[in-house]
């Protein structure tokens, strides 16, 4: 079809992009060769296609950040995200003159934004620095974002990521075992032992070398090289390379022969194929939300990215400085691992206060055995029997 291209990723995946000389490059979105698909190009030429937008407004300022250096290194996923925010920003704000930005007006719009919730008003907060980043520093127009911060977290919200126990770690990766879907397992062992992301995970290849995982780090393109964990070799261990046939299938000479293919990557779905990062988050999804509904692990909220986050702070717990647990985790700066240690910190300080308090009761039940009536001194008196000291607050 004419201004698409058809890209195979080294996964297997077929992706389809727009290309058509002086517009963007648009991943697309419905199936090859579909009536959908050549709509949708069709819609998006037009769109692109329009007249030069006047200089100096948002819409010429959203133009040169959507062709520019800046965009084009970012992974599809997060430009699929910003594309539809930048869309948004030239229907609301794009006839606009650049030199409305001023802080009053950005914070109006983060504020608004804030009524959609706190990740909604962040991540347009963060589009809009970086398509005003180049007329701010050309001194087209004055940083309006100096005071302005991104809207917190409510304390009611629940963790996006919350950190995986080891005993739900263990009840999905027991589960996902018993219902062969061995692939899936693959991908929940790596994501806890070596905290790759879920779009990493799809893309590892099958054979580790020489007991270590080496990739290329998909969202920084930062190179990531670790020995395998002990752990995870076992988790792997019970689970084949590939995905085995069902009884069904061994006995159907064309359903043999298609999923006999041995899987490119490491880990692969119940076809025996590579996973997307969507289908792979979308797969255990519906894995933990039937677990939490028969009552077995404590609630649905357990995703890829929260395994990450439990090796992160297991790593911080460990001992591992933010340089090595960034080397660990593929992240370009010492300073993106500070958040798992302090979440460490937090649970180490609390630990520690919980140990303080138990050797506390201790030594005040050692002293009321001692003080007890009929406890002879080394005198052979009686001794004076003591109440032990009150915590504070007690009794008020």
């Amino acid at each position: 079809m004419k201004y698409v291209n058809r890209v195979v990723r080294p996964s297997g995946e077929v992706q389809l992009y727009l290309r058509k000389k002086g517009l963007p490059a648009v991943r697309l979105t419905h199936a090859e060769g579909s009536a959908a698909l050549k709509a949708e190009v069709e819609g998006l030429v037009r769109a692109l296609s329009s007249p030069k937008p006047l200089a100096g407004t948002m819409k010429a300022a959203l133009r040169e950040y959507e062709l520019g250096p800046d965009f084009r290194p970012l992974r599809d996923s997060t430009k699929y995200e910003y594309r539809l925010i930048l869309k948004e920003f030239g229907q609301d704000l794009g006839e606009l003159p650049l030199t409305i930005m001023t802080p009053a007006y950005a914070k109006a719009l983060r504020d608004a934004w804030a009524a959609r919730g706190h990740r909604a008003a962040n991540i347009r907060l963060q589009v809009l620095k970086n398509v005003l980043n180049g007329p701010i520093i050309a001194r087209t127009i004055a940083d309006p974002f100096g005071r302005i911060s991104q809207v917190r977290r409510p304390a009611s919200a629940p963790e996006p990521h919350p950190i995986w126990p080891g005993p739900v770690f263990e009840t999905v990766m027991a589960e996902l075992i018993r219902t062969r879907r061995f692939g899936l397992a693959r991908a929940v062992a790596i994501a806890r032992y070596v905290g790759a992301r879920r779009e990493d995970l799809t893309k590892i290849p099958r054979a580790p070398g020489g007991g270590r995982f080496a990739f290329l780090s998909g969202k920084r393109r930062v190179p990531v090289n670790l020995r395998e964990d002990p752990e995870l070799t076992r988790w792997l261990a019970q689970t084949p390379e590939t995905q085995p046939l069902s009884d069904w299938q061994a006995t159907r000479t064309a359903a043999k022969r298609r999923t006999l293919t041995t899987p490119i990557t490491l880990v692969y779905n119940r076809q025996g194929q590579p996973y997307s990062a969507d289908g792979l988050a979308q797969e255990l999804a519906k894995v933990v939300g039937e677990l939490h509904k028969a009552g077995r692990i404590d609630h649905a909220r357990y995703d890829v990215h929260g395994l990450r986050h439990t090796r992160g702070v297991e790593l911080a717990l460990a001992g591992a400085t933010d340089a090595e647990g960034a080397a660990q985790l593929g992240q370009v700066s010492p300073a993106s691992f500070a958040q798992y240690r302090r979440q460490a910190d937090r649970i180490r300080m609390a630990d520690n206060a919980s140990d303080k308090l138990t050797e506390l009761r201790a030594r005040q039940a050692g002293a009321a055995e001692a003080n007890s009536p009929g406890t002879k001194s080394a005198t052979g008196g009686a001794t004076k029997v003591q109440r032990p000291a009150a915590l504070p607050g007690a009794g008020r």
